[in-house]
């Protein structure tokens, strides 16, 4: 018994203070010593147990006399506590940690008192305990007052008073939206008289679009979302929706039960819709790989395990790593537990190595390279990329109309060139007439329109158009079935075409290369670039077997329209081709949709007939370039609509295959196959899964983990709502409620928050309403030095808790501050600044970091692009989780490194320098304008203490700036914003520097 105790000093902070006549709770008092100290050796693991002793079970403590109930003095535990000799003494007089004096005491008066054992509190389900009586009911505005303020009674601590109305609101919008309030809000706060203005100010925020933004990081961080895969080269995963399904779940307030459904089982479920399997991307959120070499049974079983680790920490509260390998040292989850709950997603699509190596075949991946994204996945509708587009056509058409505005004579005459057009042309398209071969050599010849290309394959071939004078805007390639009823040479074989476009003037012996700018086909096959579909067909139209069997076609929208001359020639050259057949045309419009190259008729006979609306002054303008500003500015709004994708995103999701066999893998060992098959189960101590067909599946899971009878779901998802909006949960240990947790500081108050959650439909913002309406979120985070030593860690709610801004927030912060924050709701992943080559190192495939140069560098901290192994550094330097883990808390580190990127990121220094913009222009003297910045920033007045020293930093910048006046132009060059007038620069410089100074202020990044 040399082990009995491997000691660690265990503080009960949640725990009231003792005194002789209250009887000791096992939960509380005693099993968190035991679980520290003793169960690593002793406990229910039993390939790591000592002396064939368990301490974790009376019965079996009893039967080896680790201790006499009611006779501390005879029993071994007590007398090995206070043993000299060291060969005897536990813990051993080497081990790290020692009892204290007053932990020995309990146990002691434990075993006096009985010895009795108590099931562990986050294992048996939650009851509800009625709120106790307390004297001042004035201050307990909802029944978790009561549960507060009886604490605070029995400790004799008084509350603190409500935080004034301005700290108030802020750390209502900060904690509800991750946004500050403005001036005006906090000042409509402050005027509002009424008995609920707090209570409109709660709706309020609860109702804004920001709410779900705010209510998503945490979760994001428990699922481990991210945009890339971690393992190996860390390649793009199309994913971004399942976060924008998380924000849109929040806001519409989905139920939690529905939430968990979703998430593991939205493709199961009986009204499964691109929404629900979007949710089910859930399932996809691990990581993967493509490595050669790697081997797929190695990493399935760390998918796995990955999901099953997700799983504990996301819904069970529970660490879950150790048993991968062995049974829990400290809780009663065994490593039979961990795989039966790995089986639930035996039925995931997926493959160990996302490629098709010869020593791995997966025929589904065929032609699979660095580029390609991780299937299975679905198209998918982005309410952003929706929204995003409408924006930029508008913005084109408007700009094409100002432009069409001043056209005057050259309009006229383009509509009567256009009319001409399409009288000749009803469909938009006029037949390209091709040079007839001179001599054999040329490899073509041409009958009805029809190229018939007889060179070999992999031979260039030169076509020669010779249209007829007038505009050329689009080239369109159609297939022609001219050998074989195909358009390939090679019926056996599919085809790619690549195309050189050239223009040659009847006046000059030489072609002019021209390049496009636009591209699409009816059908193509699928090209990637890290893990998105390359759009158009500029790089290449490749087209398998099938389609050559087919009538498709591709356009080519010209970078520039060419106005062909009599005589001119366009040259096409079809590089190394694999075509048997095409035919040509032109147009000098460009049609409406690029991948359904098909002109609208009824349009096309409107626009003949004279007819104006907003597409004719677009297509003026795109087929005569005749304003080259407007024209410049066409061109890169095309590009950006093409962008959008018509609305449509990408999303991995789960789908179902036959189940793969999930074995117990001793010691994780993946090669191991000698342990048992397992079947779908819940934890052997926990209540369990009853269902009527042969294998409980995902669907299963999820109804389990919300069943009335599960003792963990809701009390961990109330336990870190409650650290959310508190700064630390109920139970401290908010990823692990197992024996190693810490007792709660009011376990009657988390099981009342459970039940309720639980019964009144898992509504979360009906749950978050609780918690910001009470009193004891109210309360004024000013320090009270009589209960700091009393309460160091605030457990017993005496006052609010400040804290530090997450990583997301603190960007978000300074964004809304300056004005500059971009407010829209969902889309792709963003990248704020950093160098071009800060993806150096990053390779399969090698990269380049592209930096957002629009309003995209302005969105909120949320949308970030998330590189597990490379993290932006603003969101290192302020904690943000890598996500290739599950994490349920972020540390909340003060380091110097968060200081330099508050000062020195361009992100920071920008906002700055608009905020300084907006400041200037509020008009005012410096006083003025420096209340208007602590205001905005800190929805308070600056003290003097504050303001004399801030405008001496104000006349010295300015004074050294207009010594220097280069230098301010260097600052004011950080970022996207143009540069001020020269006149303005030293004055915004001035202030930009002081601006820095406010956004650099512990207050401002700090929710109090």
């Amino acid at each position: 018994m040399k082990h009995l105790i491997p000691c660690l000093l265990f503080a009960t902070i949640a725990a009231p203070a003792l005194n002789a006549a209250e009887k000791l709770s096992y939960n509380r008092d005693v099993r968190p010593i035991l679980s520290d100290t003793c169960f690593k050796c002793h406990g229910p693991d039993k390939a790591n147990r000592k002396g064939k002793l368990r301490l974790d079970e009376r019965e079996a403590a009893l039967a080896k006399e680790a201790f006499v109930p009611g006779k501390p003095a005879d029993s071994e535990l007590v007398k090995r506590l206070h043993q000299s000799d060291p060969d005897e003494v536990m813990p051993p007089p080497d081990s790290v940690r020692q009892l204290t004096d007053a932990q020995k005491k309990i146990i002691a008066q434990w075993i006096a008192e009985g010895a009795t054992y108590e099931p562990h509190w986050a294992y048996i389900a939650p009851k509800r305990s009625a709120p106790p009586t307390v004297t001042d009911k004035a201050w307990s505005a909802n029944p978790l007052d009561a549960f507060i303020r009886a604490r605070l009674d029995a400790e004799k601590i008084a509350p603190s008073p409500e935080a004034d109305r301005p700290t108030l609101l802020r750390r209502l919008s900060l904690d509800l939206t991750g946004l500050p309030p403005t001036p005006a809000e906090i000042d409509t706060f402050v005027a509002d008289t009424s008995a609920d203005a707090y209570d409109q100010q709660v709706a309020r925020l609860l109702a804004s679009k920001h709410y779900g933004e705010r209510m998503a990081v945490p979760w994001l961080d428990a699922v481990r979302f991210a945009d890339t895969v971690g393992f190996h080269g860390d390649q793009n995963h199309n994913i971004f929706p399942y976060r924008d399904w998380v924000i849109g779940a929040f806001n519409r307030n989905l139920p939690f039960d529905r939430f968990t459904a979703e998430q593991l089982a939205g493709d199961l479920l009986p009204d499964a819709d691109d929404s629900t399997r979007t949710a089910s991307g859930f399932n996809r959120l691990n990581m993967m790989t493509r490595e050669g070499g790697a081997q797929p049974k190695e990493y399935l079983a760390k998918y796995t395990a990955d999901r099953v680790r997700t799983l504990g920490g996301a819904w069970l509260g529970s660490t879950l790593a150790c048993c991968e390998c062995h049974d829990h040292k400290y809780d009663p989850w065994g490593i039979k537990d961990f795989y039966q709950f790995g089986a639930f997603f035996a039925d995931v699509k997926q493959w160990g190595v996302y490629a098709d190596y010869g020593y791995s075949k997966n025929p589904d991946l065929a032609g699979y390279n660095n580029d390609y994204p991780f299937p299975p996945e679905i198209a998918v509708e982005s309410p952003y990329l929706k929204a995003r587009e409408a924006s930029l056509r508008r913005e084109r058409d408007q700009s094409a109309a100002a432009a069409a505005a001043k056209a005057g004579d050259a309009l006229k005459a383009w509509r009567t060139e256009i009319t001409t057009f399409i009288t000749a042309n009803p469909s938009g398209w006029q037949s390209a007439a091709v040079a007839a071969p001179k001599d054999d050599k040329a490899g073509f010849s041409v009958a009805d329109a029809v190229v018939t290309i007889s060179a070999k394959r992999d031979q260039d071939v030169t076509l020669r158009l010779t249209p007829a004078p007038g505009r050329v805007a689009t080239l369109r390639l159609a297939l022609a079935r001219v050998k074989d009823a195909t358009a390939g040479l090679d019926p056996k074989q599919g085809a790619r075409v690549e195309l050189k476009i050239a223009h040659k003037p009847a006046t000059s012996d030489k072609a002019h290369g021209v390049s496009a700018r636009l591209s699409g086909a009816t059908v193509k096959k699928k090209d990637y670039r890290s893990g998105a579909e390359v759009l158009g067909v500029q790089t290449g139209w490749n087209l398998t077997t099938d389609m050559l069997k087919q009538d498709h076609a591709a356009v080519w929208v010209l970078d520039r329209p060419l106005t062909l001359a009599d005589g001119d020639t366009i040259e096409l050259t079809l590089v190394k081709n694999d075509l048997a057949g095409v035919t040509l045309s032109t147009s000098p419009l460009i049609p409406p949709t690029l991948d359904q190259p098909v002109f609208d008729a009824a349009w096309l006979a409107r626009t003949a007939n004279g007819a104006v609306d907003d597409a004719l002054a677009y297509q003026w303008l795109a087929g005569t370039a005749a304003d080259q500003d407007a024209f410049g500015k066409l061109k890169d709004l095309d590009r950006e609509i093409a962008e959008c994708r018509g609305g449509m995103a990408m999303t991995a999701v789960t789908e179902q295959w036959d189940p793969i066999a999930i074995r117990v893998l001793p010691r994780g060992n993946w090669q191991d196959e000698n342990g048992e098959v397992v079947k779908p189960a819940a934890a052997h101590f926990l209540n369990q899964i009853t269902a009527d067909k042969p294998r409980a599946n995902r669907l299963d899971l999820a109804q389990w983990l919300t069943g009335a009878e599960n003792p963990l779901t809701a009390r961990v998802f109330v336990n870190r709502v409650w650290a959310q909006f508190m700064g630390v949960g109920i139970s401290a240990t908010v990823d692990d409620l197992g024996l190693q947790g810490e007792w709660p500081s009011h376990p009657e108050l988390l099981d009342w928050l459970a039940v309720e959650f639980r019964e009144k439909g898992w509504d979360v913002k009906k749950l978050v309403t609780l918690i910001v309406t009470s009193k004891t979120y109210k309360q004024s985070a000013v320090q009270r030095p009589e209960i700091l030593a009393k309460d160091p860690e605030n457990r017993l709610r005496a006052m609010q808790s400040p804290r530090r801004l997450d990583a997301e927030f603190v960007r978000d912060n300074a964004l809304a501050i300056s004005g500059l924050l971009a407010l829209e709701l969902g889309g792709p992943s963003v990248k704020p600044y950093q160098p071009p080559n800060y993806y150096t190192n990053l390779q399969f495939p090698d990269r380049d970091y592209h930096a957002e140069t629009d309003r995209n560098q302005y969105r909120r901290g949320v949308y970030m692009h998330w590189q597990r192994t490379f993290l932006h550094p603003m969101l290192a330097n302020f904690d943000a989780p890598s996500r290739d883990e599950c994490a349920v808390f972020r540390t909340q580190a003060n380091s110097p490194q968060q200081a330099l990127t508050l000062l020195n990121d361009p992100t920071f220094v920008e906002a700055a320098r608009g905020w300084a913009v907006t400041l200037i222009a509020s008009g005012g003297d410096d006083a003025a304008k420096l209340e208007r910045a602590f205001r905005t920033a800190l929805g308070r007045s600056a003290t003097a203490e504050e303001s004399g020293p801030l405008l001496k930093l104000l006349t010295k910048a300015r004074a050294a700036y207009a010594m220097q006046p280069d230098q301010a132009g260097a600052l004011l060059r950080t970022g996207l914003a143009p540069l001020p007038a020269e006149d303005q620069r030293v004055e915004v410089a001035a202030w930009t520097q002081l601006c820095r100074v406010i956004l650099n202020l512990h207050e401002t990044i700090t929710r109090l």
